[in-house]
């Protein structure tokens, strides 16, 4: 009988030391999944698939592309990457309606300027949670860049590059002229005056058919140029405080407003002169002001002897237009999957570290990493308007940004056309832009 005593004791003790390892067990996996790292992203033992939505057409693409498969065959037994490219002129109202039906992507791609609609719409969350967990250091990224994608004090966003305006040249026709200094560089004396009278020695000597700079009289690009030297001048932003009211019909707005026009109407620039991307990849024209995206392009022409540098300093501050694609995490309604959120930022982080890669495109990475990294620096001209991405100014956050700004590039049109003075056609943008704040 105290033989069996002793054994049923025996017995029980293996079984609660049995349970309280099971409990210990459980507490540990919980915790793995409520916390997982970059390094076991698939903590579950099996491999995390994520859908990643981006709008990148073109050579963008095609880069992006590779990317992603380079991720997805070094992380092949813990995570896949599903890549899905939207068209670009309907990838947010897509985004938007995934976000409301419950269907939205694990990780995707936005504009710096269209992130306060996002964040305003509730249709993105923060990642501020997760950065540590894959080792996100917010330290690492281009200060400038990265201040565009905090609201609130959070960081809704991982920024992935810069895309500022930039000035290409034409180095055989400036070399031919003498207008290039000992680094092949342009030689344009400081000023509004010294700019013109670059142009001016270009239009007076350049051979027949050569135009001293190509620029479209409407459009995006004459707006961005008018955005830079605003900036340049001192202009403060879009709105007033109460982000109501539009400012833009200011002594800084008028000032930047009549350079570009003066442009214009003195010749200097052609007005409505057709393909000037192509025109430029012809050798036929001496400057182009136009995005960094613009750089593989023309590196892929044969023949063309190009150059680039940051749009340049015309009036009291170096200043630039620019914008940015960013990692985002969209919401999703049935609450977020910790080990698929932290699976997405782990291939967004790995994107931006590698971002070297990407500004093959022409980018500039905003990650310190990657500028820092011998293969960016092996790239060529990258470095000659690296500064470029410190100087770009970016537009005020707003939830209704686009559809503002497009109403001010319509109203620069007119005045760029001739049709209206200055003063008119700010004005004019200045009563069309807060009508749609008013809504």
């Amino acid at each position: 009988m105290k033989r069996f005593k002793i054994y049923a004791i025996t017995v029980c003790l293996i079984l609660l030391s049995t349970l309280i390892l099971s409990a210990c067990s459980s507490t540990s996996n919980n915790k793995s999944v409520s916390e997982p790292k970059s390094s076991d992203a698939a903590v579950s033992g099996k491999k995390i698939t994520i859908t990643y939505w981006n709008l990148f057409g073109g050579g963008d693409g095609v880069i992006m592309n590779e990317m992603v498969k380079k991720f997805n065959d070094e992380y092949k037994d813990q995570i896949e990457v599903k890549a899905l490219t939207q068209d670009w002129g309907q990838f947010y109202t897509k985004l938007q309606t995934a976000v409301a039906g419950g269907n939205a992507p694990d990780l995707a791609i936005s504009h710096t300027s269209k992130l306060s609609e996002l964040v305003s719409l509730g249709i993105v969350e923060p990642i501020d949670a997760y950065s540590e967990s894959i080792g996100l250091n917010w330290g690492d990224f281009n200060e400038n860049i990265l201040s565009a994608s905090i609201f609130d004090g959070k960081h809704y966003a991982m920024p992935l590059d810069a895309h500022p305006l930039i000035l290409y040249y034409n180095k055989k026709i400036l070399r031919d002229l003498n207008l290039l200094d000992e680094n092949d560089k342009p030689q344009i004396q400081p000023g509004p005056e010294g700019f013109t009278s670059f142009l001016q020695k270009i239009k007076d000597s350049a051979p027949s058919g050569t135009e001293a700079m190509l620029l479209p009289s409407d459009g995006e690009d004459p707006y961005r140029v008018w955005w830079a030297l605003y900036n340049q001048l001192g202009g403060q932003g879009v709105f007033d405080e109460s982000g109501k009211k539009v400012t833009l019909n200011n002594e800084q707005g008028k000032k930047a407003a009549e350079f570009v026009s003066s442009l214009f109407s003195s010749g200097l620039v052609k007005k409505s002169f057709p393909k000037v991307g192509e025109t430029f990849q012809a050798g036929k024209g001496a400057l182009l002001p136009t995005g960094v995206w613009f750089t593989s392009t023309l590196e892929a022409t044969k023949g063309l002897e190009f150059g680039a540098i940051p749009f340049p300093q015309i009036f009291d501050k170096p200043a630039t237009w620019v914008d940015s694609h960013n990692f985002i995490l969209p919401i999703h309604k049935k609450g977020e999957d910790a080990n698929k959120v932290n699976a997405a930022l782990t291939f967004a982080k790995y994107i931006t570290d590698h971002a070297a890669m990407w500004s093959k495109a022409g980018h500039i990475p905003a990650s310190k990493v990657a500028v820092e990294s011998e293969e960016f620096k092996s790239l060529p001209l990258r470095q000659d308007y690296l500064q470029a991405g410190n100087n770009g100014v970016y537009l005020p956050n707003s939830p209704k940004l686009w559809p503002v700004k497009d109403q001010l590039v319509q109203a620069l049109n007119t005045i760029w056309s001739g049709k209206v003075p200055v003063d008119k056609g700010l004005e004019a943008a200045v009563q069309t832009m807060e009508k749609i704040l008013a809504r």
